[in-house]
């Protein structure tokens, strides 16, 4: 995975693919750590890596659950983004949280590969969750918005990951992208900007 999101073409590939690369970037956050680094909490934030990689595969879970519902399936939200309550993630290891993370992501992923497809329309109807953060007027909201949705609520914490993964062990987004793909680092001058 390179840094720069990957170009495509088309409303639905390029929203795909800026959907993906930050879910990505969530996941290179967390390379190489030990299990006890994926459970520090490093700064004044109550979140860990641990806690926080969760936590983005919740979100993709979850609006998946939307965007299935769009196209005809039950809207079955869980108790995460009805109630925002969460399992806690102690004692998982990084292997265990990675493994959830990705079965998570590879059943968003095949939705994206459908809504590329054209057969979940972009303006599609995904249907708001019951909860108290939403307003109580608001119904539906359409795919594409979801799908945009979900680009930016997973870029503030890929950067918050960054802020939590450097205060751990220095490293940042540039080199972990490099370590994860296998590539030298640094990758280009002397890595410095």
């Amino acid at each position: 995975m390179a840094f720069l999101t990957p170009n495509a073409h088309g409303e639905a590939g390029v929203v795909s693919s800026f959907v993906r690369n930050q879910l990505a970037q969530v996941r290179s956050a967390v390379h190489g750590l030990s299990d006890e680094q994926w459970h520090r909490r490093s700064t004044i934030s109550e979140f860990t890596l641990a806690a926080l990689l969760d936590h983005v595969g919740l979100v993709a879970e979850q609006y998946g659950v939307g965007i299935e519902a769009a196209a005809g399936g039950p809207a079955d939200y869980g108790k995460g983004v009805t109630e925002g309550d969460s399992e806690s993630v102690e004692g998982h290891t990084g292997e265990q949280l990675l493994a959830d993370f990705d079965r998570r992501v590879a059943g968003f992923a095949s939705l994206l590969e459908r809504i590329e497809s054209g057969s979940i329309p972009l303006d599609g109807l995904v249907p708001v969750p019951e909860a108290p953060w939403f307003p109580e007027n608001l119904t539906h909201w359409e795919v594409r918005w979801v799908l945009l949705h979900i680009a930016t609520e997973v870029a503030r914490h890929a950067g918050h990951a960054d802020i939590i993964r450097e205060s751990i062990d220095g490293k940042g987004s540039y080199e972990l992208n490099a370590l994860a793909d296998g590539e030298p680092w640094p990758a280009w001058g002397d890595g410095e900007w």
